[in-house]
């Protein structure tokens, strides 16, 4: 038996009166601390801003009703302390709370603030919080995970380390050195953990893939941790465990699970190859590939060191067609997948 899904994916943008177009850039860091945040707080000022501001898309890892974390794409008013003003929008009942779909939320603590950011030669981003951030158990660690994915999405952010910043004394001094909650925290830390029933913990690794997830009638790639058994190739272990979602989850994969590698993948200049069996196909009789599969690939194994592209083959055809109707005759990059492009 052939296992079929079909979804209409949405991969949310949060759509504002621009006077310009949403730029796709994600901007530098300034690490000289500005003299206030730019920021908007209700729909309505936005809309008075927006004939002098210019805005630009940047992810937010926000929390559903089930508490996965998601990206959402939301244009924020252009700045020089991007970094910064990209975490403050990570707070409850903060700024971005008239801009949230419906059923989604930030992650950090209401009323935190980010009190400073810098960054060091080698892409470790120093981020300080007021004391309201500290959490506990498993709010801790997705607070650290939304912290850490939205601060790298920004290329020259390499890790993340996450302090309370120290109060002040009676005399108006520093009351002491910073906590440090999270040091140089990178994305291969994992979130939206699912380790499942694999026991093995010293024969298997830490990846994460991007599977679908559905909420309220929409569907939203989601990146999701799993251990992958260590067999000497863990490419091919990668597309397997894409191919197979997690047990008992309610994560789902956009791939027939008939689908198999066919040779082992190659990489060469940054272009991973796979060549596929016709069970790739989601509709066998056109031969069209689901544009979601491509993209949850595209996304899973860019996210590998080393690997910008991923190029498609099956059978002896490198030329794709999609399930909307495009074609792809070479490697896909990681930006021709996001929100803007397939």
């Amino acid at each position: 038996m052939m296992r079929y899904r079909r979804f209409t994916c949405s991969a949310v943008i949060l759509v504002f009166l621009l006077s310009a177009s949403l730029l796709a850039g994600c901007g530098g860091a300034d690490t000289q601390k500005p003299d206030s945040l730019s920021y908007v707080k209700s729909k309505s000022d936005l809309q008075k801003a927006s004939k002098a501001t210019t805005y630009i898309q940047r992810q937010l890892y926000l929390s559903n009703a089930t508490g996965v974390l998601i990206p959402q794409a939301v244009g924020l008013p252009e700045t020089k302390d991007a970094i910064r003003q990209t975490l403050q929008y990570l707070v409850k009942d903060g700024p971005v709370t008239d801009l949230l779909p419906n059923g989604f939320q930030a992650v950090l603590p209401p009323d935190t603030e980010v009190t400073h950011t810098s960054l060091d030669a080698r892409g470790n981003l120093t981020a300080d919080f007021s004391k309201e951030l500290i959490g506990t158990g498993a709010d801790r660690q997705q607070i650290l995970q939304s912290i850490v994915w939205t601060a790298t999405q920004f290329d020259q952010v390499k890790s993340v380390t996450v302090r309370i910043a120290a109060g002040k004394g009676a005399s108006g001094g520093s009351a002491g050195a910073a906590q440090v909650v999270g040091r140089e925290l990178t994305r291969a830390d994992g979130i939206n953990p699912v380790f499942g029933s694999l026991a093995d913990v010293t024969g298997s690794s830490q990846q994460t893939v991007y599977y679908l997830a559905a909420d309220k009638g929409k569907t939203y790639e989601v990146p999701v941790t799993v251990r992958i058994a260590d067999q000497g190739d863990i490419l091919s272990g990668l597309v397997a465990a894409l191919i197979h979602e997690p047990a008992s989850s309610d994560f789902i994969s956009p791939f027939n699970p008939d689908t198999k590698l066919v040779e082992k993948p190659t990489i060469s200049d940054g272009v991973v190859r796979l060549h596929f069996n016709n069970a790739i196909f989601d509709s066998p009789k056109a031969k069209k590939i689901s544009d979601q599969a491509l993209r949850s690939l595209v996304l899973t194994l860019t996210g590998e060191p080393g690997i910008r592209q991923v190029a498609i083959k099956v059978g002896n055809s490198e030329r794709i067609l999609l399930e909307s109707g495009k074609v792809i005759s070479g490697p896909v990059s990681r930006k021709m997948v996001d929100a803007t492009g397939l």
